[in-house]
């Protein structure tokens, strides 16, 4: 008897395996030493991640390049995605760095979290609220509060190899407390401000990020 359903993976893995590939061949980079298991590992995982995007697919490639130690052929493949060209360095300075790349995958997919550049602020990483689900128990205070402080944990890691030094620019605070009054909004930022000092701290870091607020 045919197992439908293990034909059908098959068939998907080889599907993403041979997407993986043609864009691979796209940048000639698909005669690389690590080019066919980093094909056939990321044809697994979109296998398994079916509304893959191209910004996404495109961060994973060079994730996977970089911790193969070769930085020059992860920022070829950002440069090539409209999403991810001018902020190239910011990129391969965070997927060089050494901490779990899943806990911020989700944000990164989403563009939730992502780099970005300001004329009065330079290069910074930009946490968009707007783009980050809530249920309404979540928005209660004590655990809005709370969820901030794991995230803000979380977003920390994109300065562990700066030692600190650099901004997060925060977007869609209020609307995420769904609150028009500003004192609760001040609040929320200045947690954030010290949570990211708390991790500075602990981390035994020359600096603690800058909070910028890019509501209007």
């Amino acid at each position: 008897m045919i197992d439908v359903h293990q034909s059908r993976r098959l068939a998907e893995r080889r599907l993403w395996s041979g997407h993986v590939h043609q864009l691979f061949q796209t940048l000639e980079i698909d005669g690389h030493t690590s080019a066919p298991d980093i094909t056939e590992s990321l044809a697994v995982f979109c296998q398994h991640h079916t509304h893959m995007t191209e910004h996404s697919l495109s961060l994973l490639m060079a994730r996977s390049f970089c911790i193969a130690g070769d930085e020059e052929t992860a920022g070829r493949i950002l440069r090539h995605n409209p999403a991810h060209r001018q902020y190239t360095d910011s990129w391969i300075e965070v997927l060089s760095a050494g901490y779990p790349f899943p806990e911020l995958y989700p944000l990164f997919s989403s563009r939730a979290l992502r780099p970005q550049s300001l004329v009065s602020a330079g290069a910074l990483w930009v946490l968009d609220c707007d783009k980050i689900s809530l249920t309404a128990a979540d928005r209660h205070e004590l655990i809005l509060f709370q969820t901030m402080r794991v995230l803000t944990e979380k977003i920390s890691n994109v300065w562990k190899k700066t030692e600190g030094r650099g901004t997060l620019g925060v977007k869609g605070l209020s609307k995420l407390t769904r609150l028009s009054r500003s004192r609760q909004t001040t609040h929320l930022l200045g947690h954030i401000r010290d949570v990211l000092a708390l991790r500075a701290k602990k981390n035994g870091w020359c600096a603690v990020p800058s909070v910028l607020l890019l509501d209007l």
